[in-house]
């Protein structure tokens, strides 16, 4: 450790030719500066592009950083077994679990015992395993006593003595994903714990809680009994999902994964996949907002979007969207276009309303990650978010287009119950009410006529909203759905980013559709207009305002100023019928 510049390219030989003659990955050539890259920054993935990335984050914390402080940041992040479903991560955290002892005051034996975890940290845990967990223990002590660091009197004391651990505090054995991110967010916060402990409010609804880990592990058993090839034991398929109060911001749910013991990568908030068609809801909010604001020409629920082969050049060169179905539909309403989650129109809306006021709305709803400033980003979801992120920009629309940001600590409190920090969410106007007002109304449609329709036996129409998620390759699955008062998000992928090949309405929608049947109840309100909103009667196939020779008619909301204002031009429309509809003429 002390001599390698943050890679051991012996090491790294040894293992690849191990692994290659074993026919498999058994045995790691890591250094202790690329577990620490890989602790900080990357999910448990085991590829070779993974081990490069780790490779080259260990080079730079080689230049940046002292050998003394990384290895201090290794021994606070290692992790070290389990307590319940809490993790233990990092030396002092091992001793207090374990010994109920500060680092200091450890024995040599206990000290070694923690170090032998290391190796195998649920195999040699001192609570499930103290035979295993002394004869690693022993293994230390030797390595101690022949490099001279241990005399002999004190290594015969040590190796005598047997292995006695105290009884594991009382812990949050039910969120431990949700407690996860609580700690997460208190550490960002800067709040620096005190001697004594702090007390931590959470936002945590216990029962919804429950009703969100039950439906992701029964939807999740339910994809693999239907689709065999989803089913792994080295790396199973996995979900997440959010459930958000999108007044407050209040996070009252989070499930990080399927088996917190088996994997604490919390995919709600630490992994960041690309969203897809989630991405367009807010494509066409932002054409819904220019319009209002008279920037671009009229963009409407009602307007007609061209569903034709078209190409575009992009960075990389040519580009030619495609539909998922592979088909183009001819002209066709912003609102059919959301439906049906077509790409092509969203594309061309994109391109009418602009990038960069696309980009610049996805920041005022919360949206944090990196989002490139191309139409496939922006239109089509290429860009990568978390899952708790995204949540909450949906949750923006649910509460009339102010964005608050997401928390899961109420406060937080000194033993004489003193507030050291309050988690109070930032907010602020990130699209107008009528804005928001008239998206909803498209999303509505999606779970009534849409890729979401399966939804209706849920009997909630006019109260809940929605999106299905597929990106390109079927490698993420997502739906996010909200009523007036809650916000579900829902992840369903594979770690390793392997093809799902399913879509958002195959994979994520059954689960969140069991969580809704749980945690929405029948009498939720339902969705009510701002002042600013009109509603017109169109013909759906011109987008114009229907006459009475339209053979199909349906009610369309509009931001008050932006309705159409003329008449279907294929079926009677012209002065004749302006004059009818003015002054009441049969």
């Amino acid at each position: 450790f002390y001599t390698h510049f943050g890679i051991d390219p012996v090491a790294v030989g040894r293992a690849l030719w191990t692994n290659f003659t074993k026919g498999g990955v058994v045995q790691g050539g890591s250094t202790i500066t690329q577990q620490l890259a890989k602790n900080l920054f990357y999910s448990p993935q085991r590829t070779m592009g993974r081990k490069f990335k780790e490779a080259l984050a260990a080079l730079v914390l080689e230049v940046k950083y002292t050998k003394q402080n990384i290895l201090e940041s290794y021994l606070n992040e290692i992790y070290l077994g389990q307590a319940g479903f809490v993790s233990i991560y990092g030396v002092s955290e091992a001793a207090h679990r374990y010994f109920g002892k500060t680092l200091q005051e450890l024995t040599v034996e206990e000290v070694a015992m923690i170090a032998g975890l290391i190796k195998g940290p649920n195999s040699y845990a001192p609570t499930k395993h103290p035979e295993l967990a002394k004869g690693r223990r022993d293994v230390v002590l030797r390595r101690l006593r022949q490099t001279g660091l241990l005399t002999d009197e004190a290594w015969e004391r040590a190796v005598q003595a047997p292995v006695r651990v105290t009884p594991s505090e009382d812990v949050l054995t039910d969120a431990p994903y949700f407690v996860d991110a609580v700690l997460r967010e208190v550490e960002e916060a800067g709040v620096v714990p005190l001697p004594e402990g702090l007390r931590i409010d959470s936002t945590l609804d216990p029962m919804i809680q429950q009703a969100a880990t039950e439906s992701l592990e029964k939807g999740l058993a339910k994809l693999e009994a239907t689709h065999p090839n989803l089913k792994s034991e080295s790396e199973p398929v996995q979900g997440a999902v959010v459930v958000l109060d999108p007044k407050t911001g209040y996070v009252l749910a989070l499930a990080g994964g399927r088996d917190y013991r088996r994997s604490q990568f919390n995919r709600a908030v630490q992994a960041h996949r690309q969203p897809g068609s989630l991405f367009k809801p807010f494509v066409y909010l932002a054409a819904l907002e220019a319009a209002r604001d008279g920037q671009v020409g009229q963009l409407t629920a009602a307007s007609l979007l061209a569903d034709e082969p078209v190409t575009f050049e992009s960075q990389t060169g040519p580009w030619s969207p495609q539909n998922y179905d592979k088909q183009f539909h001819g002209p066709i309403t912003l609102r059919s276009a959301l439906e049906q989650s077509l790409n092509v129109p969203a594309v061309q809306a994109a391109k009418t309303v602009g990038t960069k006021s696309i980009v610049q709305l996805l920041r005022r709803l919360g949206l944090t990650s990196a989002i490139g400033n191309d139409l496939s980003s922006v239109a089509l979801g290429s860009s990568s978010v978390s899952l708790l992120e995204i949540t909450a920009a949906y949750g923006a629309i649910a509460n009339g287009g102010i964005a608050v940001k997401p928390t899961a600590v109420r406060s937080t409190r000194d033993r004489q119950g003193d507030v050291v920090w309050n988690g109070v969410p930032d907010r602020q106007q990130a699209a107008s009410p009528q804005g928001a007002y008239v998206l909803t109304s498209l999303l509505e449609g999606v779970m009534q006529r849409g890729t979401a329709s399966k939804a209706k036996v849920l009997g909630l129409q006019g109260m809940v909203a929605g999106k299905t998620g597929t990106t390109d390759g079927y490698r993420d699955a997502w739906f996010v759905g909200y009523t007036s008062d809650v916000v579900i998000g829902v992840w369903v992928g594979f770690d390793d980013e392997r093809a799902l090949r399913l879509t958002g309405s195959q994979a994520a929608l059954p689960i969140w559709m069991e969580l809704a049947r749980r945690i929405i109840p029948p009498n939720v309100p339902a969705f009510v207009a701002p002042s600013g909103v009109v509603t017109r009667v169109i013909d759906p196939k011109t987008g114009q305002l229907a006459t009475s020779q339209c053979p199909e008619q349906v009610s369309e909301v509009f931001i008050e100023g932006t309705e159409p204002s003329v008449y279907c031009e294929v079926h009677g429309g012209g002065i004749w019928e302006r004059l009818r509809h003015t002054f009441g003429f049969s």
